[in-house]
């Protein structure tokens, strides 16, 4: 989910992350998504996400490990409030819109430009951190034949991200700055117009040093309203963000 933070001026975060979905009767996809996040100025940021998809599927979905881009989306953030309370403690408000860009090909993709706009809260208590964020997508396109994902539907959709982070280690900061690990729970949720909706929990683990951050996790679907889409059983998440 997003967070309300953002790069400093002139610098670029890389971040790649894999997933493997799992899927009823055996089907499974696997997406390789790469993030490239880049400091305009104090609190403006521009960020380029672009997925890579292998589909196992059964046909006419794309099977037998068919190769595909998915939609590039282009975002432009402001961070509209920072309010640094101590060292560690400190509460942040940001705004984006976007679009979502019809790059997709071998059906893992739309055939529309589709603008979104929303906003996130990000809060640091202690050892404690929470995000909220919400985002509504104006789909300008018929969606997918054979639709994946819930936002394939051809729907406008709002997504609803609520996340915590709890420190494990270290319990408290000295003067060096050293990793950090983070147990992690999120709750993701996808609302579409026509009344569909889909609601994963997603615990993980997370790595955070001064030059990179890892991250493991998974997702279990709570809601899943699947009639026209294969039902998702759970899906892996393995992640890496490099700081510079």
């Amino acid at each position: 989910m997003p967070a309300a933070t953002a790069p400093s001026p002139l610098v670029l975060i890389p971040r790649v992350q894999t997933r493997a979905y799992f899927y009823e009767d055996g089907q499974s996809l696997l997406e390789q998504d790469l993030r490239l996040e880049y400091g305009l100025a104090r609190d403006l940021s521009v960020s380029l996400d672009l997925p890579f998809y292998q589909g196992f599927f059964d046909a006419p979905r794309p099977a037998d490990g068919e190769f595909g881009l998915g939609d590039l989306e282009t975002i432009l953030e402001l961070r509209v409030l920072r309010e640094d309370l101590n060292a560690v403690d400190t509460v942040r408000a940001a705004v984006f819109v976007g679009a979502e860009l019809p790059t997709g090909t071998a059906d893992f993709g739309g055939n529309s430009v589709d603008p979104c706009a929303g906003g996130v809260v990000t809060a640091i208590f202690g050892r404690h951190g929470i995000d909220a964020a919400a985002r509504y997508t104006f789909v300008t396109g018929d969606g997918l034949f054979l639709p994946i994902f819930a936002t394939d539907e051809g729907e406008d959709f709002v997504n609803l991200d609520l996340g915590y982070a709890f420190r494990l280690l270290p319990t408290s900061y000295g003067e060096e700055r050293v990793a950090a690990w983070y147990a992690t729970c999120e709750v993701n949720a996808i609302l579409t117009i026509a009344g569909q909706s889909e609601v994963l929990l997603s615990p993980g683990l997370l790595l955070e040093a001064p030059n990179y951050a890892i991250e493991l996790g998974l997702q279990v679907p709570v809601i899943e309203d699947s009639q026209d889409r294969p039902a998702l059983r759970l899906a892996l998440v393995v992640g890496l963000r490099l700081l510079f």
